[in-house]
């Protein structure tokens, strides 16, 4: 690595985390304002939404973003790659009006349900066109869009919330700017450093056939998070959920600045598999691995010494009887953040099989232990049955991975 690249890939991290972190604060700040200004029992609503939306997200990325990232001989073209996400996004947004108006919500749970997905499904479209991004080294570029998105949508929220005092009508609101920064903001850019004249290579429906066990991981992966949280939803009620959400979305940011830290380091890890330099991955593999206990302690004092203080200031004496939550979540999003390291590794490495065996087993560990944890333990069942599925998903994608890294580099 030369010292522009050097150079490039620190102005990436420092820029990429800096904006994810603003966006991804910005949701945590919607159930701020929710709580403060609308009750507990808008909140909660809004974290049901967040929950599905999550998993409908998940689906309009089709896991395709590493796939794309590391398709250096360009099996398939850029227009390819946008032309796939247009019907992935498409879908989500179907599958995700079906599931809301089939269930057993009222009419204004599902209209909030449908129109904070339309506004997180933008966040689906962006993800190819920041792939584009990506590929040129520009992720400074990718984290200023994202900081820009975040101050927008928390702006709109609250004007929208503060004019109306209509929660339906504050999502439409949240959507439609949500969907105006992708066509004023995001695609301009991105257009310069994708290729669209070169002549098509692969169709949309290889792609899509190609990338289907990464769409079934990617979907997995957030499904297990959010299949917990709907099930507590639907055994301690949407006022209780509510609670153990607003604990557990401030320490999601821990999770979402450290994987966004991570995100730059995707190429030098595609690089190192592709040119098999057995060493360069392994330091960068130890290096990831040997932060996440120093991330969990640095969590763990935090939540101990200003956990309780900061849930106080933000939400009031009612969240903060919940602190008890927060060692649980700072656990749970130590391992949420490794086992995200390792199914990026696992996907450059189009280890399919490996991929879906880890977060099937995880899946597998959410269904069977939610009920029965919530039942005993109560809202915080659902927290350690978090830690105890990811647990389970990480040791799987770790000992896939171990296994086919030294079969990869043996062969050199």
């Amino acid at each position: 690595m030369d010292t522009n690249e050097k150079k490039q890939l620190g102005k990436s991290v420092i820029w990429n985390t800096l904006g994810n972190l603003v966006y991804y604060a910005s949701q945590y700040v919607l159930l701020i304002l929710a709580q403060r200004l609308a009750g507990t029992t808008v909140s909660g609503q809004v974290s049901v939404a967040m929950s599905i939306a999550a998993i409908c997200l998940s689906f309009s990325n089709y896991g395709m973003r590493s796939f794309q990232i590391s398709d250096f001989a360009h099996k398939y073209s850029d227009k390819t790659y946008r032309d796939s996400r247009r019907l992935t996004v498409l879908l989500a947004g179907v599958g995700c009006a079906v599931f809301a108006f089939a269930v057993s919500y009222t009419t204004e749970q599902r209209w909030v349900i449908l129109l904070y997905t339309i506004a997180r499904l933008s966040e689906g479209y962006i993800d190819v066109w920041h792939g584009y991004l990506q590929k040129a080294d520009r992720m400074d570029l990718v984290g200023q869009l994202f900081g820009l998105r975040g101050i927008l949508t928390m702006v709109g929220f609250a004007a929208g919330w503060l004019i109306t005092r209509n929660v339906v009508i504050t999502m439409g609101i949240l959507a439609v700017v949500s969907w105006v920064c992708v066509i004023f903001a995001d695609v301009p850019p991105a257009k310069k450093t994708a290729d669209f004249s070169a002549a098509a290579s692969g169709t949309v429906w290889m792609l899509l056939w190609e990338c289907a066990p990464l769409a079934v991981y990617s979907f997995l992966n957030s499904s297990i998070g959010s299949v917990i949280k709907l099930l507590c939803e639907r055994v301690v009620g949407t006022d209780q959920f509510a609670y153990f959400n607003n604990v557990f979305a401030p320490v999601q940011i821990i999770q979402v600045g450290a994987m966004y830290i991570f995100a730059p380091f995707m190429m030098y890890f595609a690089r190192c598999w592709e040119r098999k330099d057995k060493g360069a991955y392994r330091r960068g593999f130890s290096i990831a691995t040997g932060a996440m206990p120093a991330l969990w302690l640095c969590g763990f004092i935090g939540a101990a010494l200003l956990g309780p203080f900061f849930l106080q200031v933000l939400y009031g004496t009612e969240v903060r009887a919940y602190s008890f939550l927060l060692q649980p979540a700072v656990v749970a999003a130590v391992v949420n953040i490794y086992v995200s390291i390792l199914c990026y590794l696992l996907s450059m490495m189009r280890e399919m099989k490996g991929l879906i065996f880890g977060n099937v087993a995880g899946i597998i560990a959410a269904l069977v232990l939610s009920v029965p944890m919530v039942n005993v333990l109560g809202v915080a069942g659902a927290a350690w049955a978090t830690v105890a599925a990811r647990s389970v998903q990480a040791v799987c994608c770790l000992t896939v991975l171990l296994w086919r890294s030294k079969k990869h580099f043996n062969a050199a």
